[in-house]
């Protein structure tokens, strides 16, 4: 062993916030506009009922030009919502976004309304305001922090919770619901079967119900690390609870001076970070990759939820990672 978007959703210009835009995911209670109602499935996740299409249904086909085009794969390959979507429907994507052009003062779109289209502003600047609490947000163009809203009332079924106004000449792209779901719909299906497929072989989740697995699936996100690069560090405060997809890492800890292993390689179905969490302790050990390694992590806040019931499982590494720290003291 080794050491070491609980209810989230998809952040939303619909409902803005003032979190950092590095971090596409923030807790419900940290919105400044009281969340739409949204149904809810097993365990806590967030859902909307799923899109379904006649079986000759095609995407709309816009025409562009190639440096629209480039433009707008780099802008929309950004946003954590397609950041793992195949070439094939990225292109799908970018085929059926719309070019639309908006006037100062415009209202492109207006809270309680509902939503058909997500936005990615090319050029100019919008607005973000809520009732009762007046503007909250600006919107940018290509190349700005953030360029995009409206995906939260098309993701989950919800009336838009804020109105957006063009702030002066706005050149934006506008993708119609039907083809954002049914392609966010599709890649998730692939993705939460790959990862409880993938679960399934992992030991420690054995004693979890198939509805348990399937929770844990949808929390989880995929982060990729190159050979030689520290995923935790000792003596960070921990985040996250991490599973090794693919690769292999290593443990090692600060042993009068040295830089020591203190765990075999960790490969696939392998996992650590979980004793910073359960002791509510910083992190006790590096871990380092091996090679380039991708690892499924889960926030301190869903881990708790759905894997205290194995903390006694998981404290067995605790006595495992001690005696390699012993075995390392008494080798050096």
């Amino acid at each position: 062993m080794s050491e070491e978007k609980n209810e989230e959703i998809p952040y939303d210009s619909d409902a803005p916030s003032t979190e950092d835009d590095s971090d596409d995911y923030i807790d419900e209670e940290e919105s400044k506009v009281p969340a739409p109602v949204i149904k809810k499935g097993r365990r806590g996740t967030v859902m909307a009922a799923a899109v379904t299409v006649a079986a000759d249904w095609a995407p709309p086909v816009y025409e562009k030009g190639d440096s629209e085009k480039a433009a707008l794969i780099d802008a929309v390959s950004k946003n954590v919502l397609f950041s793992e979507l195949a070439q094939a429907e990225l292109d799908v994507i970018i085929g059926a976004m719309k070019k639309l052009e908006y006037t100062k003062g415009d209202d492109i779109i207006k809270q309680g309304e509902e939503g058909d289209l997500f936005y990615v502003v090319e050029d100019g600047a919008c607005e973000i305001f809520v009732e009762g609490v007046g503007k909250v947000m600006d919107i940018g163009g290509f190349g700005s922090v953030r360029n995009f809203f409206g995906e939260l009332a098309l993701l989950y079924d919800a009336p838009r919770a804020a109105t957006v106004t063009a702030a002066g000449s706005v050149t934006a792209w506008g993708l119609d619901r039907v083809t954002f779901k049914k392609i966010l719909q599709d890649q998730t299906q692939k993705q939460r079967s790959l990862y409880k497929t993938f679960l399934e072989q992992v030991p420690v989740l054995q004693p979890l119900s198939v509805y348990e697995k399937l929770t844990i699936a949808d929390a989880m996100a995929p982060k990729t690390f190159p050979a030689g690069e520290n995923i935790i560090n000792e003596g960070d405060e921990g985040f996250e609870f991490y599973i090794v997809e693919s690769g292999e890492v290593i443990c090692t800890k600060n042993l009068d001076g040295k830089e020591t292993e203190v765990s075999d390689p960790l490969g696939p179905g392998d996992y650590f970070g979980e004793l910073s969490l359960i002791n509510n302790e910083n992190r006790a050990a590096s871990v380092k990759a091996l090679k380039d390694t991708t690892c499924l992590t889960i926030d301190r806040k869903t881990f708790k939820r759905l894997l205290g019931p194995l903390e006694s499982m998981l404290r067995e590494h605790e006595e495992l990672y001690s005696k390699y720290v012993e075995d390392a003291k008494t080798s050096s």
